[in-house]
């Protein structure tokens, strides 16, 4: 028979696997849309700044 403790071991570790899957997923739109929006702002001061920033 189960027992209460091992069934919530198996419901924590599938929803840690399903959290991982999900944030890889967000991450990779996120870096998509974060180098989509470089690629369409183009200001010369935010080039400059990045430039001589120490």
């Amino acid at each position: 028979m189960w027992d209460l403790p091992s069934i919530l071991v198996g419901l924590a570790s599938l929803a840690t696997i399903v959290i991982v899957v999900l944030a890889h997923d967000w991450r990779d739109v996120h870096r998509q849309r974060m180098a989509a929006r470089e690629h369409a702002q183009r200001h010369q001061l935010r080039k400059w700044w990045l430039r001589h920033r120490h």
